[in-house]
């Protein structure tokens, strides 16, 4: 199968944690397994690496693990399974006491500090906005609400304050020890939800580092999540400080009014790609397949204006994790994509006769030669400076292969946009000679094609035109 430039995570879950699943779900697409630490333990997630690298195996391919940290996330305690009803100007009692439900008595909310952080006339979401109630009364740890849109509320939905300062911060004292057992497991990339400035990436790092270190293993790369309005508004040194950026449109929508989201969108993605670090989209993208073995044509359509957007990754949540068709979800997303990624609508047609560095101006030249068909492929050496990023900055259309020392860097690198990892020593004086020969023993591009090879040492960047 022809790889998409546009890569496809998938949320392991109940539906998708066997190896022969996850054979059918990497062989119609998915190059990152995200593993949502807001539910399972240790030895569940432990035991998910396993199979998922087993998988990975299995299907010869390259599939990273992605580690998703809870965060903050404030949730409903536990609930009736049937859940509570809440009627229309309802008042209803939220608590931070650590209580039980009782019928008709007040709902136990995780958050400790949620009495001390809302303000009368505040608004509570429910469920990604799907219940609303208004703060009337806050009286130690008792809040007060008047149901505004009413629906079933079940145990562990998760609850959002658009109109209040959440006073705790992002990485917790179950992310430390989530991420410590991540490290430990050798996971590739991290994210890091509810980001609200800089620091939260930094803190999580230096965390990570650390523990890498004494475990003898590589330090994981770090997605911020952007979720919050603070987010946006501390964007710029997020996105320096962080690896990559996953935009979570499911919280975000509730903390923004939903129509920003498509220009925030956008907006996020083209900073991402302009600063030649990796984007994911993510939420509700083929929703209706939890259930359903084909998308809406509002979902399809989703899915190919992210690609038109020049994301690297889509992401798929409840699809892969509990519905009823992982496999087929993934090839449904890989068609969106493949299509897409034919039409105008997908092609970068900058070119600047101003650029700001030599770097860039050969990026752009190379963008150039596969634009105008005159290389098949393009090669770049992990760990050589911002190269690799800005000739993938334009989204060439032809494989950009990655040359990598070890399965490790290959899977931190298969997140990109049109990164193909090739994992093999990259000693200079023998590079090109040693790529013919892959090239031709693994049928990666065509006979008598013309590829162009970048290396950069520091001091000096070289571009070959090799034939294969």
């Amino acid at each position: 199968m022809e790889e998409t430039r546009t890569k496809i995570i998938c949320t392991i879950g109940p539906a998708s944690s066997s190896v022969s699943m996850l054979v059918r779900m990497i062989n119609a697409g998915m190059r990152v397994a995200r593993l949502n630490f807001s539910h399972g333990d240790h030895p569940s997630h432990a035991a998910l690496i396993k199979t998922v690298r087993a998988a990975a195996r299995k299907a010869g391919q390259t599939v990273a693990i992605l580690q998703d940290l809870q965060g903050p996330k404030i949730r409903v305690g536990e609930l009736p399974a049937k859940g509570v009803i809440l009627h229309k100007a309802e008042k209803i009692i939220l608590t931070t006491s650590l209580v039980a439900y009782k019928t008709g008595g007040a709902i136990p909310v995780t958050y400790a500090s949620l009495h001390r952080d809302v303000k009368v006339g505040h608004r509570l979401l429910f469920d990604d906005g799907t219940i609303e109630v208004v703060v009337e009364k806050v009286r130690g740890h008792n809040i007060t609400a008047k149901v505004k849109v009413p629906g079933v509320l079940t145990s562990h939905k998760g609850l959002n304050l658009p109109d209040s300062m959440v006073g705790e911060a992002s990485f917790t004292p179950k992310d430390r020890e989530d991420l410590l057992f991540g490290v430990s497991q050798g996971v590739d990339w991290v994210a890091l939800s509810f980001v609200s400035c800089a620091d939260d990436i930094i803190t999580a790092r230096s965390v990570a580092k650390s523990a890498a270190k004494a475990a003898g293993v590589p330090v994981p790369l770090f997605f911020a999540k952007v979720e919050r309005r603070t987010a946006l508004d501390n964007f710029p040194e997020i996105l320096a400080a962080a690896d990559g950026i996953l935009l979570g449109r499911g919280d975000l929508g509730v903390e923004v009014r939903p129509e920003e989201v498509p220009e925030i969108q956008k907006d996020i993605v083209e900073a991402c790609r302009q600063a030649g670090k990796p984007v994911v989209v993510a939420t509700q993208m083929l929703n209706s397949m939890v259930t359903n073995p084909r998308g809406t044509r509002a979902e399809i359509s989703d899915v190919a204006n992210a690609v038109f957007d020049h994301t690297d990754a889509v992401m798929l949540s409840a699809e892969s994790a509990t519905g009823r068709y992982p496999a087929v979800t993934v090839a449904a997303m890989t068609a969106v994509i493949r299509e897409a990624e034919k039409s105008r609508y997908d092609d970068i047609h900058h070119v600047s006769l101003r650029v700001p560095d030599v770097a860039e101006a050969l990026a752009q030249s190379v963008h150039v030669l596969a634009a105008s068909g005159l290389i098949s492929a393009i090669v770049v050496v992990a760990g050589q400076g911002v190269v690799a990023q800005q000739i993938n900055m334009f989204r060439p259309d032809v494989p950009v292969f990655m040359v990598c020392p070890d399965e490790s860097t290959a899977r931190r690198a298969i997140v990109a946009s049109g990164i193909i990892p090739l994992i093999m020593a990259d000693s200079p004086g023998t590079l090109i000679s040693r790529l013919q020969t892959k090239i031709h023993h693994d049928k990666l591009v065509r006979r008598g094609s013309q590829i162009a090879v970048v290396i950069s040492n520091g001091a000096e960047i070289k571009l070959s035109i090799v034939h294969v």
